[in-house]
């Protein structure tokens, strides 16, 4: 695409200065010129494709390396080198292009844990501050396992806005700049090597037992050549490394060839028997003295007395739950989902504090025109909390708020004073934040049957089932008013009074599983102000939870609960049980 741009608007200046005078125009420098950049761009193409052709061909190299695969022949091509290893795969070696400034991408090992990570201009190549492993990354597969990955090849390519070259190294899923210029330079060629900008330095094919792979950052790989004589232990799908539990065992299939006699070298306390098929086992746990990694060394000979060593690492350990918090805060700096519109109005919802509506009455998002619209919010890539309902909100839902009114105890002028307060608290959020949710909604035998859906609350909106450790609830000023000075529906609170919040936990077959209470007011001396914790752990494991209210005798009328069903909550924390080998 890019060269086509380039070309068609040369090719439109040259029309308007040629075919628009009547003066004879010599054209030969500016069709010069087109060749050039037509040339540059070609260039720069064939520079894209071989790099990142290159990038797959060196993975090959070091998985060759890390699983003693051996080369059976390298063939030279009019464009570099075939590589065609023992296993029969085929890599392909492609020269760099003249003339074209291009990153540097390579790899080096790592001192440390032996392994081989991609490098970016001499530097490690960071994703998310942690270094992109070059060679593949086993697990051990399985019920409580995970399974093992084969690690990615970074790919190159040129921004056609800011002609910069780009890396990504998550399969083209996110691309970073690399500060560098898709410009022309001066290629070079070196002796047995490729010219221009490659990943490889040279090849050197002197040695009949091994050949040579040097790198430009100067890393250097022998890989041992292809001899009929030579014996040959091939343990077929082994990983890079095996992985097990304490006690355990697997087996591998075995491909051998010119194998006449082995030794094994294991670990202290591993198990490695061959016969026909190689059977690892991992030590016990209670054994005094074991390695918990290590590394199995299967020495072959041949008749001819040429010998081989197969290398296998192994590591063992348990599996751990180790469980993690995330919290709900519904403040903007922890926005982590994906914006969307709230249709029909089609407000765009990008940070919390996109939802909270206009006014605590009468609002365009749960009480306007849209009326009978949905209002919903999720707290994706973070607890995974889910709640919606359908408008107006004195039907019941929870809504997103700031309102703050510090004197709850006189009433908005008009009509509709008490439900100015509904939605605020005279604290803000909890622990001095901007942002909570607000609770409104009851059902009981007056209006609905008990337990029903229609219950509000929140869900996980993957299903799964997780523990809500805690959250922190507050009683709204709406019912504070009431609870302290009475309204038009209910009378003030006594020392008998009480009215409290019920939690319902229901499982992933939505059948309910627990059921726990909290306090808003026990008497006159004891009404929640402040923000309070609430653990909800002895709930359990569960995929929703639905929220409903009971009262004392004198805050029930004829038809059903008088008191204001609305309780603010905030900062919800949840369960994440990642199980983790050690």
């Amino acid at each position: 695409m890019l060269r086509f741009r380039t070309f068609t608007a040369i090719a439109l200046l040259v029309f308007c200065l040629y075919g628009c005078s009547d003066t004879t125009y010599d054209d030969t420098n500016l069709w010069a010129e087109i060749e050039s950049v037509k040339e540059r761009v070609e260039s720069l193409e064939k520079s894209v494709t071989a790099t990142n052709d290159n990038l797959i061909t060196l993975q090959q190299i070091i998985q060759a390396l890390q699983q003693d695969i051996t080369i059976k022949d390298v063939t030279p091509t009019n464009n570099g080198y075939t590589i065609t290893f023992s296993d029969n795969t085929v890599a392909t070696i492609t020269n760099g292009i003249d003339g074209v400034n291009a990153p540097t991408i390579s790899v080096a090992q790592d001192d440390t844990d032996g392994n081989y990570y991609w490098t970016l201009d001499g530097e490690w190549l960071l994703i998310d501050g942690a270094k992109v492993q070059a060679n593949g990354i086993d697990g051990k597969d399985g019920q409580n396992g995970n399974d093992g990955k084969d690690a990615t090849a970074p790919q190159i390519r040129i921004n056609s806005t800011s002609k910069e070259w780009e890396i990504s190294a998550d399969g083209g899923v996110t691309w970073s700049s690399t500060g560098v210029i898709a410009e022309g330079k001066d290629g070079a060629t070196g002796n047995n090597g490729t010219n221009g900008d490659s990943l490889f330095k040279t090849i050197d094919l002197s040695n009949d037992n091994f050949v040579t792979i040097t790198l430009t950052n100067g890393e250097s790989f022998k890989l041992a050549r292809y001899n009929q004589d030579t014996p040959s232990f091939v343990i077929n799908e082994a990983p890079e490394e095996v992985v097990l539990e304490y006690g355990d065992s697997i087996c591998f299939e075995v491909t051998t060839q010119n194998v006449i006699d082995y030794v094994i070298n294991a670990p202290e306390g591993w198990s490695v028997t061959y016969d026909n098929t190689l059977t690892i086992k991992a030590p016990t746990k209670d054994l005094c003295h074991f390695a918990k990694e290590g590394q199995i060394a299967i020495t072959t000979i041949s008749e001819s007395g040429r010998s081989a060593i197969t290398k296998l690492k192994v590591r063992t350990g348990e599996w751990i739950d180790q469980v993690t918090l995330r919290t709900l805060t519904f403040e903007d700096s922890d926005t982590k989902f994906t914006s969307y519109a709230l249709e029909p109005s089609g407000k765009p919802i990008v940070k919390w504090s996109d939802l909270v509506d206009d006014a605590q009455y009468g609002g365009t998002l749960t009480y306007g025109d849209y009326s009978g619209s949905d209002y919903y919010w999720y707290d994706e890539g973070n607890t995974e909390l889910f709640h919606s309902f359908t408008t107006p909100y004195w039907g019941g839902g929870h809504v997103i708020s700031n309102y703050v009114i510090k004197d709850f105890t006189p009433l908005p002028e008009g009509y509709n004073g008490w439900y100015e307060l509904q939605m605020c608290t005279p604290i803000g959020g909890n622990n001095g934040s901007a942002n909570f949710a607000v609770h409104n909604g009851y059902s009981d035998s007056f209006n609905s049957q008990l337990y029903d859906s229609s219950l509000h609350g929140f869900e996980f909106a993957d299903g799964t089932e997780r523990v809500i450790d805690h959250m922190y609830v507050t009683n709204t000023n709406y019912v504070l008013n009431s609870l302290l000075f009475g309204d038009g529906f209910n009378s003030p609170a006594t020392d008998d009074t009480y009215f409290k919040i019920v939690a319902y936990g229901f499982n992933a077959n939505d059948e309910q599983v627990g059921s726990l209470e909290f306090t808003l007011c026990d008497g006159t001396d004891d009404i929640i102000t402040e923000w309070t914790k609430w653990d909800l752990k002895a709930l359990g494991k569960v995929a929703r939870v639905a929220f409903n209210f009971t009262a004392s005798a004198d805050q029930i009328g004829d038809y059903g609960m008088n008191s204001p069903a609305y309780f603010a909550y905030d900062d919800v924390e949840v369960q994440f049980t990642e199980r983790i080998f050690k």
